[in-house]
């Protein structure tokens, strides 16, 4: 018994050990892989920001022939995700959104899983290499404070490592049978022309996001919720779509979200504010794709005042004209990104 109750001590000993020594392990997890891909930039970015083509590469999306996987209507660029259920202890349940999509240069995931508190992020760097491409897949894993997983995220290399070989193993295929030279990602379409803008009162909330895809979670919070709030309880009506004007082109994004309304508001409160929508000219792009793949078109609108010595006066602002919710089709969805000239 002694002998039994020692070795049972010394097991008691190692368990608090480890308990203490997981405490004080790094809390995040770095795998990466690298790949030539024979194939253009563009075409290896519209595989990976097109959800729908990960069936033919991604490895965990193989495992499982019977697995329980729902896509939203939306399945490229950002914004877009997948999720799924599988008995296959390989795969689990979970859930990956595209977090964030540069043309032909980054896709940026997100990925949760059950099993997990806190989500993984990581993706693809996608670079020029001559008349190939160079391709890093990443993962980066918050492991958070059980100091178990803080253990396991000292092998997630090895445990993990494997399959992001195979993945870029399967993309190579892809590219060398041909299946890449077509670009996958569809290209917006657009129509540039110069317009008359009416004076207009807009109740508005200024906000920030980190990225492309909290912009849209923070306006689906602000316009039924803050702004409709506001409109029902002070009487106003609608008199036009959402708008917003941003503080840059980049991230992080501070931004004005709001409304036109018919009549001046007696007062306002919370974080509503009101301002002037000045009549005059402008040059508008009615766009019809993504949101993700805008930037084209406010290009497009810049050449254009350039070519007709127009001059811009104040910042650009958007009018969402097509609701992404009700229409399921990204390409039919419009938006109308406004340049105020002289």
């Amino acid at each position: 018994m002694k002998a039994i109750f020692k070795i049972l001590l010394w097991l008691v000993g190692v368990f608090i050990a480890l308990l203490l020594v997981g405490f004080f392990l790094p809390k995040t997890s770095h795998i990466e892989r690298t790949a030539t891909i024979h194939a253009k930039p563009e075409s290896v970015y519209g595989l990976l920001n097109n959800l729908s083509s990960y069936d033919k590469w991604m490895p965990w999306n193989q495992l499982d022939p019977n697995w329980k996987v729902e896509y939203a209507s939306q399945t490229q660029g950002t914004g877009a995700w997948y999720k799924w259920n599988s008995s296959n202890k390989q795969v689990g349940n979970g859930k990956l959104t595209i977090d964030e999509s540069v043309p032909n240069t980054k896709v940026v995931t997100k990925m949760e899983f059950a099993d997990f508190a806190e989500p993984s992020f990581g993706g693809w760097e996608i670079k020029p290499e001559g008349e190939n491409t160079s391709l890093k897949w990443y993962m980066n894993s918050n492991m958070g404070n059980n100091p178990f997983y803080r253990w396991m995220g000292l092998f997630m290399d090895k445990m993990v490592g494997a399959q992001f070989d195979t993945g870029l193993a399967n993309i190579k295929k892809l590219a060398d049978k041909g299946e890449l030279a077509i670009k996958i990602i569809q290209e917006p379409t657009y129509t540039i022309e110069e317009i008359t803008v009416s004076k207009k009162i807009i109740v508005y909330v200024s906000d920030s996001a980190a990225n492309e895809a909290e912009i849209g979670k923070k306006f689906m919070q602000i316009i039924p919720g803050e702004l409709g709030g506001f409109l029902k309880k002070s009487g106003l009506k609608m008199a036009g779509p959402p708008m917003a004007w941003y503080n840059g082109p980049g991230a992080p994004f501070i931004f004005d979200i709001g409304v036109a309304v018919d009549k001046q508001p007696a007062a306002t409160e919370g974080r509503i504010k009101v301002r002037e929508l000045v009549a005059g000219k402008a040059v508008v792009a009615h766009f019809f794709g993504p949101y993700d793949l805008t930037g084209k078109a406010y290009t497009a609108v810049g050449e254009w005042i350039k070519q007709h010595n127009k001059t811009a006066i104040g910042p650009p602002y958007e009018l969402y004209i097509g609701d992404p919710g009700i229409e399921k089709d990204a390409y039919k969805v419009q938006t109308d990104i406004v340049f105020p000239v002289k």
